[in-house]
């Protein structure tokens, strides 16, 4: 079964709420609500526009499947460009997409849109035509998003993962002539992601996260343009128990998959640590209670 075949059926839903104003087929975004001033017995209320990252009717989903999307006759092959804007209540991430020979695309085609409240991510699956991207990650170090990358290995085409600083909520629509992804956000919490993925200077760790755990433990995530294998390391009572070593090279700018399953290990309070073969700095390391 196609990889975006269970999405696309489970999205008929949200297909279904979505507002004339967002033609998924059309260049049509929400609409804005422009700003009124009225005045009743000499006193004056202006009541503000509201940010196009929360107009229109498209419903924000806090967990699981964001949006599943297609356009017929689509022509992107390459992530042109990411722009992230904040505005009062709300941030929104803007890719946009290049056909070959480099000029702008008018349709992306089939994605998917998803929402891991745990870790914080919001994962874009591309088109698998999408195959190269004139940007591997961006610092955003903003109020819901803080770094995006650009990520090879993990399905067939690129992947986008949004890491989120907070909680929130998603939505997801694209545009045609020019082709564009957009996703908006608005906080649901105020609370930090305390189980959120893990990142350093040269790998990201998706899973596991901190906390109790079982055996066999997957280790997963991503390693920085440039590092050819991620060191794997578990340790308790202080001394080294465990290493691995997987390979991340590539021929690209783009971050590198990896995942490895460690079957047994020692037990208690075990700390793992993820770090690049560059050693760029200590990695990520994660605090697990094992059995």
């Amino acid at each position: 079964m196609p990889r975006l075949a269970v999405l696309m059926i489970a999205a008929l839903a949200i297909a279904a709420c979505t507002p004339d104003a967002i033609d998924q087929t059309t260049t049509t975004s929400p609409p804005i609500e422009t700003s009124t001033t009225s005045t009743t017995a000499g006193t004056t209320t202006t009541v503000s526009a509201v940010p196009d990252c929360l107009a229109g009717n498209l419903p924000f989903a806090e967990q699981g499947i964001v949006a599943a999307l297609d356009s017929p006759q689509h022509d992107a092959t390459t992530v042109g460009g990411i722009r992230w804007q904040s505005e009062e209540g709300c941030e929104r991430v803007i890719i946009e997409f290049l056909a070959d020979g480099g000029s702008p695309a008018t349709r992306l085609g089939p994605v998917g849109v998803t929402l891991t409240a745990d870790t914080g991510v919001v994962r874009i699956s591309l088109p698998e035509v999408v195959e190269s991207t004139a940007i591997g990650d961006s610092l955003i170090a903003g109020a819901l998003v803080d770094r995006i990358y650009v990520v090879e290995g993990i399905e067939e085409g690129l992947v986008i993962d949004v890491h989120l600083a907070a909680r929130a909520a998603a939505r997801a629509f694209t545009t045609n002539s020019p082709s564009r992804l957009v996703v908006d956000l608005h906080p649901t919490s105020d609370v930090p992601i305390g189980s959120a993925a893990g990142a350093s200077n040269g790998v990201v760790v998706l899973s596991p996260l901190p906390g109790p755990s079982l055996y066999p433990v997957q280790v997963a995530g991503y390693a920085a343009p440039g590092v050819d294998a991620v060191l794997i390391t578990l340790s308790a009572n202080d001394r080294t128990a465990l290493e691995r070593s997987v390979s991340t090279v590539t021929d690209n700018h783009l971050w590198r998959a990896f995942a490895i399953t460690i079957s047994d290990g020692p037990s208690g309070v075990v700390l793992l640590q993820v770090t690049d073969d560059a050693a760029t700095d200590d990695g990520v390391m994660v605090e697990l209670d094992l059995p």
